[in-house]
């Protein structure tokens, strides 16, 4: 029965099976969702969408680490069953398991390489967000009235990280972190040049995140003037937490800060005063827009 050559060594795969079972059985212990309340509830706090990316790329990793290891060598460890219960050798095949195994254990190799970078920019990511809702926590503290602070507006396919409203304007800000470089790494203060819209690190020029402001500001304007039936002046900033602002040229619709700057621009007094009935229409239309009263951080407003 030349078929029983092939199902006997199915066998020797009892306990990787059994092992695959009981890695699937234990990833719930990673499957946290640190974005929602206990309820159920998304909740809109800063950095939460970076922690919700981090802990799906953290499980992921803890299946990949587990499982990966598993599956590479299932093609071994049946070639070996084969050998064991196979009339003739053919080396041919067993080449063939061994070639399998080797291409599985490389993509096994290349997907936990890729995860890590990706947990890696995650964190830096979270980290960001996390030093900007401090310097905000520091406005708040600042200047109590007429401040409301909301994180992670959805917009149309992509978040605003914050949108602040102060008595002095509208602010919409986007937070982008990035690597130091090999020459920046050597460089303690880590300092980019703004040229326009360019943004020039020791290693690399970037526009995009320039660009993006841009679209973020737009996007936010025509829709706060649509929701309050009124023209709404909105001004977009660029945060790069951990990098010094060289400017070669300023940007004339996007202000890029870096470290230390961004409490002490929003609190500049020469800024036109927002009117108080446009200041609390647009904190409305905000709440709508979010869909989530509980989820905003911010301080009502308390006008004369």
């Amino acid at each position: 029965m030349r078929w029983l050559e092939y199902l006997l060594p199915l066998i020797f795969l009892t306990p990787l099976f059994a092992t695959a079972v009981v890695v699937l059985g234990l990833r719930h212990l990673f499957q946290d969702k640190p974005g929602f309340s206990p309820s159920g509830h998304r909740l809109r706090q800063s950095g939460n969408r970076f922690r919700e990316r981090l802990a799906e790329a953290r499980v992921k990793l803890f299946l990949a680490g587990a499982l990966g290891p598993v599956l590479a060598i299932t093609p071994l460890i049946y070639g070996m069953g084969r050998m064991l219960f196979s009339s003739y050798q053919d080396w041919i095949e067993w080449s063939i398991y061994g070639l399998i195994t080797t291409i599985a254990a490389m993509i096994v190799g290349a997907f936990m390489m890729a995860l890590s970078y990706r947990i890696s920019n995650l964190r830096l990511r979270l980290a960001g967000a996390m030093n900007v809702a401090h310097d905000l926590q520091s406005l708040l503290r600042a200047q109590h009235q007429g401040i409301c602070i909301f994180h992670d507006v959805p917009a149309e396919g992509y978040t605003i990280d914050h949108v602040v409203v102060t008595e002095h304007g509208i602010f919409s800000l986007l937070v982008r972190t990035r690597h130091a470089g090999p020459e920046a790494a050597l460089d303690s203060t880590r300092t980019l040049r703004l040229d326009g819209e360019r943004l020039l690190f020791p290693d690399r020029e970037e526009t995009r995140p320039v660009r993006e402001a841009q679209r973020a500001k737009r996007w936010l304007q025509e829709r706060l003037s649509r929701e309050c039936k009124r023209e709404v002046p909105v001004q977009a900033m660029l945060v790069m937490p951990g990098w010094r602002i060289e400017r070669v040229r300023n940007n004339e619709d996007v202000r890029v800060v870096g470290d230390n700057e961004l409490v002490h621009f929003m609190q500049r007094r020469e800024q036109p005063v927002l009117p108080q009935p446009l200041h609390d229409d647009v904190i409305q239309a905000l709440i709508r827009l979010t869909d989530d009263h509980q989820t905003h951080h911010a301080l009502s407003p308390t006008g004369p």
